[in-house]
C-alpha cells in the first residue's frame, strides 16, 4: 500500500507549473509515494505528465468539477490518459442533489452517460463523500451513500475517514463493506477529540474547527489501516484540508506522514 498526499492540502502551492513541480519535489523528500491532483491550478495535462515524470510521483487520482465531467467527457478523458491517472473523480453531487430522494436520482441520472465513457475508454469513475451521504433523504428509505453502493456497481468510491466518522458511522465497517474493488483509495485525516462532558460538541461546527491532521485526533489509524490492507486498498492518501490556512501547512503534511509510516507499509 503506498502513501500518498491529496494536493487540495497543500492548494495555494500548487496553481502553477513551477509551484506544482518544487510541490511534488517537497513532498517526495518527505517520503509520500504519489499523489492525489486537486485544488489545482490551470496547469496543461502536458506539464502535470512531464513533472509528474520527472519528480517520479505519479497521479493516482484526480477530482474534477461535475460541470466538466458531464460536459467535456472526452476531454476529461484524454487529459486523464495523458498525465496516467486511472481514476477521474469528483468531489461532491451539487448541493440541491443532496437533500430528497429525487433529487439523487437526478443526480445519479446525470452521472450515467458521462461514467459510461469514462469505462469504455478504460479508465475509472471514483465518488469522494462527505457527512451528507450517511443520512436518509426525504422521501427516501436509507442512508444516501448505501443506496448510491448499491445503484452504481460500477463506481468507485473514495471514503473519508473523517466524514465517515464525524457523520457519527464507522470509516473500518465502510472500508470492509464497500471493499477493495471499489475502493482503490482511502483519506485519512483526523477529527478533533471529543469532549466527555459534551460527545456532540464538534457537531455543527466548521470545518477549521473539528478537522485534525492525522496523528492529533482520534480516529484509530492503525486500525483504519488494517481493514484498508484486510480488503486490498492500493492508495493512502492524506488529506489535511486546513492545512492551507496554517502557519507552515508541509509542517502539517510532515507530521502526518511521520505519525502514519509505521502504520502503513
Amino acid at each position: 500500500m503506498k502513501l500518498g498526499a491529496q494536493l487540495y492540502s497543500v492548494r495555494d502551492n500548487v496553481q502553477n507549473a513551477d509551484d506544482f513541480r518544487t510541490t511534488l519535489l517537497r513532498l517526495k523528500k518527505m517520503g509520500y509515494e504519489n499523489v492525489q491532483a486537486s485544488g489545482i491550478g490551470p496547469i496543461s495535462p502536458e506539464d502535470l505528465r512531464d513533472i509528474s515524470l520527472e519528480t517520479e510521483m505519479p497521479i493516482v487520482c484526480t477530482h474534477i468539477s461535475l460541470e466538466r465531467i458531464v460536459n467535456d467527457t472526452d476531454a476529461v478523458i484524454r487529459e486523464h490518459k495523458l498525465f496516467n491517472c486511472p481514476v477521474i473523480g469528483l468531489g461532491a453531487m451539487p448541493k440541491e442533489n443532496r437533500s430528497t430522494q429525487e433529487g439523487l436520482d437526478s443526480f445519479l441520472a446525470q452521472m450515467k452517460t458521462p461514467v459510461e465513457k469514462i469505462l469504455d475508454a478504460g479508465l475509472q469513475f471514483s465518488y469522494h463523500n462527505h457527512q451528507f451521504e450517511f443520512v436518509v433523504p426525504e422521501g427516501g428509505n436509507r442512508m444516501m451513500f448505501d443506496y448510491m453502493l448499491e445503484k452504481c456497481p460500477d463506481w468507485l468510491f473514495l471514503l473519508d475517514t473523517c466524514w465517515v466518522e464525524y457523520a457519527g458511522q464507522s470509516a473500518v465497517e465502510y472500508i470492509k463493506k464497500i471493499g477493495g474493488k471499489r475502493l482503490t483509495n482511502v483519506h485519512f485525516k483526523d477529527v478533533a477529540p471529543i469532549d466527555p462532558a459534551d460527545p456532540q460538541e464538534i457537531l455543527g461546527q466548521k470545518v477549521s474547527r473539528f478537522i485534525r491532521t492525522p496523528g492529533q485526533g482520534r480516529l484509530d489509524f492503525q486500525a483504519i489501516y488494517e481493514a484498508c490492507a484486510e480488503v486490498g486498498v492500493e492508495n493512502v492518501l492524506v488529506e489535511q484540508d486546513n492545512a492551507p490556512k496554517t502557519p507552515d501547512p508541509f509542517a502539517e503534511m510532515e507530521f502526518a506522514y511521520h505519525h502514519l509510516r509505521p502504520i502503513i507499509h
